[in-house]
């Protein structure tokens, strides 16, 4: 028998919910003040055409799949308007903690179906890691595009997390590990990871390529392709060099769109 989406989004949102609390102690989603935020700053204000003597002022900013509101801390901090979209009240509760006294409101909604958002609303959207977890990638970036205001801009921060990995960042891997063997997570954890990822249309990697072809299909437009190695490099400076080496991987990559 084959499981419905209804299943699989319900598995994906309790194993993220489970992890809201502890969610920011990992250093692939909390942005560090010093050394991570200006690097974040710096591309997406270049992903939005942005300069870095400009503000985001005036904007009305979609950050989907928020989390525990990294991102949007970041957007609000540029001045931007921001609405922090996720499907998980348990990540949506520790980003409201942080950000109560800015420019941002919290949205309980699927990715996947933006029900209470207008078209042609929003001036910039962006995503960190959501795009690999997505159980209708199709009818996400319709949704995308339709809330988008002509012009606007749509930033995808991603990964290919089942390419192979290089000589070179084999290499890192066996360096971080002799600096500090990473903690290993419980059998649980590593038991419900696999059985989402084995039923994600992107189980067997999602390549830049294959995202773009996706996105132009759905009436996108790539205009830029940018280099994340900044953000997990100088942007990483005040984590031990074993967590740098381990972020650093070269199949990150950052996507801008345009409607």
């Amino acid at each position: 028998m084959t499981r419905s989406n209804f299943d699989l989004k319900e598995e994906v949102r309790a194993y993220w919910s489970a992890r809201a609390t502890t969610f920011d102690h990992s250093p692939a989603h909390q942005i560090e003040d010093r050394f991570g935020m200006p690097q974040w700053q710096k591309l997406i204000q270049t992903a939005a055409g942005l300069d870095t003597a400009e503000t985001m002022e005036g904007l009305n900013v979609l950050d989907l799949a928020c989390g525990t509101g990294e991102i949007s801390r970041v957007l609000c901090s540029l001045g931007a308007t921001v609405t922090g979209l996720d499907f998980s009240e348990d990540m949506l509760a520790q980003a409201r903690s942080k950000l109560e006294d800015a420019r941002w409101t919290p949205l309980l909604c699927d990715a996947e179906e933006l029900r209470s958002i207008a078209d042609g609303s929003v001036d910039f959207a962006i995503t960190r890691h959501l795009a690999w977890t997505l159980t209708n990638p199709q009818a996400a970036f319709a949704e995308w595009h339709r809330v988008l205001k002509p012009g606007g801009r749509l930033l995808i921060n991603d990964g290919n997390w089942q390419q192979g990995l290089s000589l070179r960042y084999s290499l890192k891997r066996k360096l971080a590990h002799w600096l500090q063997p990473e903690v290993a997570r419980s059998e649980a954890e590593v038991a419900a990871d696999r059985s989402i990822w084995s039923q994600l249309p992107f189980k067997d990697g999602l390549s830049s390529e294959s995202l773009t072809d996706m996105l132009q299909s759905a009436g996108f437009t790539l205009v830029q392709r940018l280099d994340p190695s900044p953000l997990y490099a100088q942007g990483m400076k005040a984590w031990p060099l074993a967590v740098r080496l381990r972020q650093s991987s070269e199949n990150r990559f950052s996507l801008v769109f345009v409607k």
